[in-house]
């Protein structure tokens, strides 16, 4: 393998822009997105060979020179190309290839490593440089080509790139093994002992931990060093007791897929080629904790779905994130700085989270979410039974009207590229044709009522008002004028500020599993009652509770929200339709008149608001909370 490969140039067209977007992309489309990935896998392996010729061999110690890696791998592409090309498609492999670049890049001092002068944990250069002499092991094993090549071992373990990791090898924090690819299978032999890799005829070695086959396409990996989603892992031992459910719920998920929708099956098989198992969320367990990186393109974090639907819409979700990373190596939808030379600040709203994003992210989240949105949105009528439709209804409602939100503000935000609009009006056109199907009563209303609070507390927290505007409210308060006006707001982001959100949650719960919905009710107290007793249609009980908060606590204008939110959507007061629709213009005119030593009912004062600031203000759009650049 002297060279590694061909790269082409690339360029993609406006009918493949709308294609994807739209969640129909051809299988020429879904082909080049896999070239664009290969190529940049190509270009960080070269880059990493580059940098490795430059490193003095003593500063490798027992390593073989990384020249030697690349002729074994050379040999091994010469016996079986596709050997050497599933080893180099390793999604952490490539986050190796990516991290080690990084390294390099850093100042002399911080790169070594292991020298107590930064960080006396953090593996010694030679550690990461070794990573490329296993996935050379990797493809000679793969190709069945008997050779011989030393390694480091971290921690006494040796990670052997598609195929899995040895361990208890020695028990130093890093030392050399070798690996020893065999025409019987392959070895590793490290200071302590020596383990099997591949023996059919010897059976599984207790030290070798591969990866698991969890459906036709997919693998499930729990042992490979670079898996870090930013959530936490289930553990080797936790995996294999949950390998048979992982493989049912993902062999159904794919056929239910093939049977629906075959077009985010193909998209689903191009995008993603291994799951990372992942903890279950804790606040809502009807819910998938899943997640994706542009460093490991193949690979998904998720955690055990509870059924194949929820297995199928998680697996679009992380397979359109995966799309539009290899949409953006082809070119840029979103500029990472506007006309003024501001950068992509997080401070859009995205309806799905509950902290400000840029608008990379909310372009991201709006191109994900709509792909959960249209799984949803045919598994409606797919569903077994009546309960199953129900939880289909409110999924899809919910994000029918978030993805909307979140397409519209995008479009408003002044940062997209001229592919960029291309792609986000065919995504909004895509979502808007949704917009008139019919819904249920009750999942239509638990739906509105979760977007409208997430919305509100959201303005709430990361809004605020311009200095003037709120002082010429608060002296039109004091004289009470009758003069309206327009209330600018802009982002003041307090990340500080968010906090799970339990609406959502139980709303969910009360249309999945009602039973479940109605003994928690009983036990619940405080907020989480209330809440529960509004999702059932209670509210009188929930008014009186956020009133008797507000009183006390005059303050704390989440209550506030609290108690706007109780209303159903015609029955609201003036006061209670400015708190959702323009939360903090009541919260930064209240503080404004605090500050000046007044004492005022926060209900009062919004009422009084609410005739008197305009439906629509400069920079922030009512019906998508997106602020403007």
């Amino acid at each position: 393998m002297t060279d590694v490969g061909h790269l082409g140039v690339y360029e993609v067209s406006e009918a493949s822009l709308e294609a994807i977007a739209s969640g129909a992309p051809t299988p020429a489309d879904l082909v080049q997105l896999q070239s664009v990935e290969k190529s940049m896998q190509r270009l960080l392996w070269r880059s990493v060979f580059e940098r490795l010729s430059g490193i003095p061999h003593d500063s490798l110690g027992a390593l073989d020179p990384p020249a030697n890696a690349w002729q074994l791998l050379t040999e091994a592409h010469e016996r079986s190309p596709e050997a050497v090309e599933a080893v180099m498609e390793d999604p952490f492999l490539r986050a190796w290839a990516i991290a080690l670049l990084r390294r390099f890049d850093e100042p002399d001092g911080e790169r070594d490593g292991g020298d107590g002068a930064f960080d006396a944990s953090r593996s010694p250069i030679w550690v990461d440089v070794a990573q490329f002499h296993a996935a050379a092991a990797a493809a000679a094993i793969r190709a069945g080509l008997p050779a011989a090549i030393k390694v480091a071992t971290s921690a006494g373990r040796v990670w052997l790139p598609t195929l899995g990791v040895a361990m208890c090898l020695d028990t130093d924090a890093w030392s050399v093994a070798q690996v020893r690819s065999l025409d019987s299978g392959a070895v590793v032999e490290g200071v302590e002992r020596t383990v099997l890799v591949r023996n059919a005829r010897e059976g599984a070695d207790p030290n070798w931990q591969p990866l698991l086959q969890a459906s036709r396409g997919l693998r499930l990996d729990c042992v490979t060093p670079h898996r870090d989603f930013g959530y936490q892992l289930r553990s080797v031992a936790e995996t294999q007791e949950d390998a048979a459910e992982w493989r049912s719920r993902l062999t159904a998920a794919e056929d239910l897929l093939a049977a629906r929708l075959p077009g985010d099956r193909a998209v689903v098989a191009a995008m993603v080629s291994t799951i990372v198992p992942l903890s279950p969320p804790v606040l809502d367990p009807l819910s998938v904790a899943s997640a994706s990186s542009p460093d490991a393109f193949g690979a998904v974090g998720m955690s055990l779905p509870p059924d194949a639907a929820h297995t199928a819409a998680s697996l679009i979700h992380e397979a359109r994130h995966q799309q539009l990373n290899a949409l953006l190596l082809l070119t840029p939808l979103v500029e990472e700085r506007d006309t003024l030379g501001r950068d992509d600040d997080a401070v859009h709203y995205a309806p799905w989270r509950s902290d400000p994003r840029p608008a990379l992210g909310l372009c991201h989240g709006v191109t994900a979410f709509a792909g959960v949105a249209g799984f949803w949105r045919v598994q409606r009528g797919e569903a077994v039974d009546e309960r199953e439709a129900l939880r289909a209804h409110f999924e899809f409602a919910v994000l029918r009207q978030q993805v909307h939100e979140g397409a519209t503000g995008l479009l408003a935000s002044g940062r997209l590229t001229d592919p960029g609009e291309i792609f986000a009006r065919a995504l909004l056109r895509t979502i808007e044709s949704w917009l008139s199907e019919p819904v249920p009563e009750t999942p239509a209303r638990l739906a509105r009522g979760v977007c409208e609070a997430r919305r509100s507390t959201w303005r709430l927290r990361h809004l605020t008002l311009d200095t003037a505007d709120a002082r010429s409210l608060a002296e039109g308060w004091r004289s009470r004028s009758a003069t309206s006006t327009v209330a600018r707001a802009v982002p003041r982001p307090q990340p500080e500020l968010v906090r799970p959100d339990a609406r959502g949650a139980l709303s969910r719960l009360y249309v999945s599993r009602p039973e479940e919905f109605a003994e928690k009710r009983l036990r619940a107290r405080g907020e989480v009652a209330v809440q529960m007793d509004v999702i059932s249609g209670d509210r009188s009980g929930a008014e009186h509770w956020y009133r008797e908060r507000i009183s006390e606590h005059p303050d704390d204008s989440e209550f506030w929200v609290g108690w706007a939110a109780v209303w159903a959507q015609d029955a609201r007061p003036p006061a209670a339709h400015l708190l959702m629709e323009r939360p903090e213009v009541a919260k930064n005119v209240y503080d404004y008149l605090v500050a000046d030593g007044e004492i005022v009912d926060p209900l009062a004062l919004s009422e009084w608001l609410a005739s008197r600031v305009l439906s629509h203000e400069d920079g922030v759009s009512l019906s998508s909370g997106a602020i403007g650049a």
